[in-house]
């Protein structure tokens, strides 16, 4: 996620990667990209698929029925065929399928144990077909485990079955084994080459379990980092009626004092953001100090716990801001539209919202209201409402340059929406009039640069981006961003790495470069490359949001890298 945006207007940055990537892909929920491949062999030949429904279990067709006579002639001599062991199998096969279908499972399961108990172990296809079919018995029966046991006896006989997959990944989610559920039914997906959208939803399910028990995991044993320090400095500009913008944080600042309340507010100058939280936590232990200092220190400190990622803390400060008596009404304020963002990226949209009409009640005149809800809607991609409430912010503070530049960008993005062309350009020259106004400005290049991309002028959008990287330097989002662009322009997959670890180099801390790089490398196959880059970007998330997309990635990465190894798949060139 950029860290020249996601502060102010977190959406800009979610470029939907598998359509700027011009290679064959494949998204799966999350983010969890895949790559195609195809069989290096045929040494594993699946066994014949049903052909008639029976809820999952498989039947073959080759069955020879025993010759039926109703007696013997004395002036004729009749050879009684015998059946042979195989059909005898078979025979036990049908008629398991047959109380299958009657829902009869129990029985199923002794008429499938019959038929493997006989079965010749030559015969590895018709093996593989019954445990699969006792497993499906089992699995209505709601046993996991032996469904489990007799999928892997399938597997061990046909690595490639399908449906012996597919049924053991469910079965493995149940018993929460979401590690290897996901490596059996990406290996479903992949094979299938991603027909079978049910597969492909259960996928998605799967990631999404496995990223909640990693996450929970990581959070026993590790802390969010706060992120770069671009980052921070663009969310504090995002408030353009800040309170520790007054006259007497401001004083406080300039006091000789180097502790507590005083210390805090040097360090957001200083831009020594590690020391904040201690020193904030310094100043609420004193026991004499005064209700605004107090109450100053809270929302700071909550402002750096949100930033690490820490919710719930933050949550928590905030709300004793928000509920003390006395409190100013622009920290108030502050503190509410604060709580709302997190109530927003925990995806409490009603209580987002509600929290912005209380601020919006304490002061109908504070532009800071209209200017955050209005990215909330543009969050939730209500472009009309965002326009709205961006007008009625910049008519409140025209001098505010973000509430401008991002109101104009909704504008366009609205006129896009509504196919009204004539506005769009309108819009889109506007944007262009921002780049020249404020020159130094990054918001200005990003979004325009956005629009840009989005008309698929990507050579003037990679010179805008080239433009402000001279400008900023030391701002690597913007080198990720020229990545994702030459992707589109050119389908350039060298120019695209090179940029990326470029980035890398100019802030080891960009998190959203080792995230789109690990994409990359998932996109072309490279998953050693992929898992190790998304680890790298593990410690640094901002959040859990953002872990549980980077966790999604890597553990896509890592069930693919596992199927490729057992089934001796090969990218399809």
């Amino acid at each position: 996620m950029s860290d020249s945006t996601q502060s102010s207007f977190s959406f800009l940055s979610n470029w939907k990667f598998s359509l700027a990537v011009c290679v064959p892909c494949f998204a799966v929920g999350l983010g969890a990209t895949y790559y195609f491949y195809s069989k290096s062999n045929n040494k594993s030949q699946l066994p014949h698929e049903p052909t008639s429904k029976h809820h999952g279990i498989d039947e073959n067709n080759a069955i020879r029925k025993p010759i039926e006579t109703n007696g013997i002639d004395s002036n004729t001599t009749v050879k009684v065929h015998k059946p042979t062991l195989t059909e005898q199998v078979e025979e036990f096969k049908k008629q398991g399928n047959a109380e299958f279908s009657k829902q009869n499972y129990d029985a199923a399961i002794t008429f499938y144990t019959q038929a493997l108990s006989m079965c010749p172990l030559s015969e590895k296809g018709l093996l593989s077909t019954i445990y699969q079919n006792r497993a499906a018995a089992y699995c209505k029966l709601n046993n996991n485990e032996n469904c489990v046991a007799d999928c892997d006896k399938a597997l061990e006989l046909v690595p490639s079955y399908k449906k012996a997959l597919s049924r053991r990944a469910r079965a493995l989610s149940e018993l929460g084994n979401f590690k290897l559920a996901l490596e059996d039914i990406t290996a479903v997906v992949m094979l299938d080459e991603f027909k079978n959208q049910s597969d492909i939803m259960f996928a998605d399910s799967v990631i999404k379990n496995l990223g909640k028990k990693n996450l929970e995991e990581y959070k026993k044993h590790n802390v969010f980092n706060l992120p770069t320090k671009i980052f921070i400095e663009n969310y504090m500009k995002s408030f353009s009626e800040d309170p520790f913008n007054d006259e007497f944080p401001q004083t406080l600042m300039k006091s000789e004092v180097n502790t507590g309340l005083e210390l805090a507010l040097k360090c957001i100058k200083d831009k020594k953001y590690e020391e904040i939280e201690n020193a904030c936590k310094e100043e609420l232990k004193k026991t004499d100090n005064s209700l605004i200092r107090r109450t100053l220190a809270l929302n700071l400190l909550a402002t750096f716990c949100i930033l690490r990622g820490n919710y719930a803390t933050g949550v928590e400060h905030l709300t004793a801001v928000i509920e003390t008596p006395g409190v100013p009404n622009k920290l108030v304020i502050n503190s509410l539209i604060k709580r709302a963002s997190v109530y927003h990226q925990q995806e409490q949209v009603e209580k987002s919202f509600e929290d912005l009409k209380c601020a919006e009640n304490i002061d109908p005149n504070c532009s800071e209201v209209f200017h955050h809800r209005a990215q909330i809607y543009l969050l939730e991609m209500n472009s009309e409402k965002a326009v709205e409430e961006f007008k009625r912010a910049v008519e409140l503070n025209p001098t505010f340059i973000l509430s401008n530049v991002q109101c104009c960008y909704a504008q366009y993005l609205h006129a896009k929406h509504t196919s009204n062309e004539l506005d769009a350009e309108k819009y889109l020259n506007k944007l262009k009039g921002f780049v020249i106004k404020y020159p130094d400005y990054v918001e200005s290049y990003t979004l325009y640069a956005q629009a840009l991309t989005e008309k698929g002028a990507y050579e003037e959008a990679d010179l805008l981006f080239k433009k402000v990287y001279e400008i900023h330097p030391d701002n690597a989002t913007l080198l990720v961003h020229r990545a994702l662009v030459v992707l589109s322009w050119k389908s350039s997959i060298d120019e695209a790495f090179t940029f990326l670890h470029q980035a890398i180099k100019v802030d080891p801390k960009c998190d959203y470069a080792y995230e789109t790089l690990g994409t990359l490398y998932i996109q072309t196959g490279k998953l050693d490359e992929a898992v190790e880059c998304l680890e790298k970007a593990v410690p640094l998330s901002k959040s859990e949001k953002e872990l549980l997309h980077i966790f999604s990635l890597r553990d896509s990465a890592r069930a693919q890298l596992a199927v490729v190894k057992r089934l001796g798949l090969t990218p399809q060139l």
